[in-house]
């Protein structure tokens, strides 16, 4: 019986990589094929593929690509430290399966699936709680840089009555940075919320609170170390934005692009959306938000519309389809069941 239920575990390890895989490349070939009209978007990129320094400055986004995930590699071998340790470059290989997984799965939430499932022997729940951390703390840096550059966008792009603006400004002025004091004390103090749920919700949520309480194994120095390279890779992929924009052909200062591109991403930070939706939603945004520069600031000129698609969705093939890709090539190290159990 026991063999019979090993080999049935196995089975279904390879049934669900299998459908894994076969659902990522399906997505992402109705996305890019099908969903939208590249045409074109392809015009442009074969302009700007024409010139030479293009392919250097390529190069260079697809080393940031690595750089970027990477980072978020560091983070999650120290966060999964407290669960089980891994080494960096089974860290990686998660990393990558989750970004896979996420692309067709609701605000990318099958991210922490594809990351927990190559645990040899840690626990399922408490890796993915761990791996809520992690992105705890990519949310904030996204949210606080969004907000405080939201205030220079409001001041400079928003065309409203003069009273209506000078109280908005200033009422975001004193709402923003406490906002973002206390993001930063929850963050900080994440582990208190074993605490709470202890304490105030007894009985059926004890087994949550004794999973919840390894957001208390981790350090204000961990914590720190973890926003920090957070930081890193919220300065890389703006970067790769900014660098995307100017080689498309649409000239933005790079003082402005500093300000509309966080709101780009506090904007899709906030929205819901399935990964795969990010290209029209994200291309919608950036149009809308970097349009703004061109009527405001300058006139005469057409907005680039697409310039701006192009360096858009070159974001995303780089970011998110190119790693997406790679990680199908781990999906069968990923561990379903263990012990007849899913979790």
């Amino acid at each position: 019986m026991s063999k019979e239920r090993t080999k049935i575990r196995k089975t279904l390890n390879y049934l669900i990589r299998a459908a894994i895989i076969l659902v990522t490349y399906g997505f992402i070939y109705r996305q890019v094929f099908h969903q939208r009209k590249p045409q074109e978007i392809l015009h442009v990129f074969d302009s700007i593929l024409l010139q030479r320094e293009t392919w250097t400055m390529l190069g260079l986004l697809v080393f940031l690509m690595f750089v970027n995930w990477g980072l978020e590699s560091f983070k999650w071998q120290l966060l999964i430290g407290k669960i089980e340790k891994v080494s960096f470059f089974k860290a990686y290989i998660a990393v990558l399966t989750g970004v896979s997984i996420s692309l067709f799965t609701p605000n990318r939430t099958g991210d922490y699936l594809g990351r927990v499932f190559i645990l040899d022997k840690g626990s399922h729940v408490d890796g993915i709680l761990v791996t809520i951390v992690g992105s705890i703390a990519q949310f904030m840096v996204t949210l606080c840089i969004g907000l405080f550059c939201l205030l220079s966008f409001f001041d400079q792009y928003l065309a409203v009555s003069f009273r209506l603006h000078h109280y908005l400004l200033a009422g975001l002025i004193l709402l923003v940075p406490v906002i973002v004091f206390f993001l930063l004390l929850f963050y900080f103090k994440i582990g208190l919320l074993a605490d709470i749920i202890g304490r105030y919700f007894p009985g059926k949520w004890e087994k949550i609170a004794r999973h919840i309480s390894v957001f208390r194994r981790f350090s204000s120095k961990e914590l720190l170390w973890v926003l920090l390279m957070s930081l890193a890779r919220y300065v890389i992929f703006s970067s790769q934005f900014l660098i995307l924009l100017r080689i498309s052909g649409a000239m933005i200062p790079p003082a402005q692009g500093f300000i509309l591109i966080p709101v780009i991403f506090l904007v899709m930070a906030i929205v819901p959306s399935i990964a795969l939706a990010d290209l029209g939603i994200r291309g919608s945004v950036s149009l809308y938000i970097l349009g703004l520069y061109f009527t405001t600031f300058a006139s005469g000129v057409p907005v680039p519309e697409i310039a701006i698609l192009a360096a858009s969705t070159a974001l995303w093939l780089i970011n998110l389809i190119l790693p997406a890709i790679l990680g199908t090539l781990f999906v069968f190290n990923l561990k379903f069941f263990r012990n007849n159990k899913l979790l």
